[in-house]
């Protein structure tokens, strides 16, 4: 089984990208093993929500908004590796979780300590251009939207993990 997923708030223009994607990919067609789902109620309920899968996911996609300084824009897609995260690190996520964060950093981090990811996990990450509250994206954030769907389509469809330049490296579109 392959899980397709987003995380996000709704209504905040490009930090939407994650539901959104997720909404797009409901509308396409995909084969039997493929589950889309939306993972903007928080890392918790989503941890319990894994454990509780009786078919174990051997592949993964999490798709989401993260602000890290980059070029607004930023398309980056990279395999997770995991792992790094030392226990107080876990703890402030898990703390900022229960508050009521929602995002793709703490999510990873959390399904990744309780070790609920699959072994193969991919990210797709925005830079988000609009931050602002809104129901559509920037012109830039949706192009990168349409990126990431075709990228997802032919990674399912393929079977293929490489980028467009044919590595398995952290590919990034400026």
């Amino acid at each position: 089984m392959i899980l397709l997923a987003g995380v996000g708030y709704s209504h905040l223009s490009d930090l939407s990208f994650g539901p959104l994607l997720v909404r797009c990919l409901e509308e396409m067609t995909w084969p039997d093993r493929v589950r889309i789902e939306d993972f903007s109620y928080g890392p918790i309920g989503v941890l319990m929500r894994l454990e509780d899968e009786p078919v174990k996911f051997e592949r993964c996609i999490l798709a989401g908004a993260v602000e890290r300084d980059r070029k607004p824009g930023t398309l980056n897609i990279y395999t997770w590796e995991g792992g790094t995260a030392d226990p107080e690190q876990v703890q402030a996520r898990i703390a900022e979780a229960v508050t009521g964060v929602i995002g793709l950093e703490n999510l990873l981090t959390i399904l990744d300590h309780f070790g609920v990811l699959p072994l193969l996990t991919t990210v797709i990450e925005l830079e988000p251009v609009e931050r602002e509250w809104g129901m559509d994206m920037s012109p830039l954030g949706h192009q990168r939207l349409e990126e990431a769907l075709k990228w997802i389509r032919n990674a399912i469809h393929e079977g293929s993990t490489s980028f467009s330049n044919g590595s398995r490296v952290r590919a990034s579109i400026p």
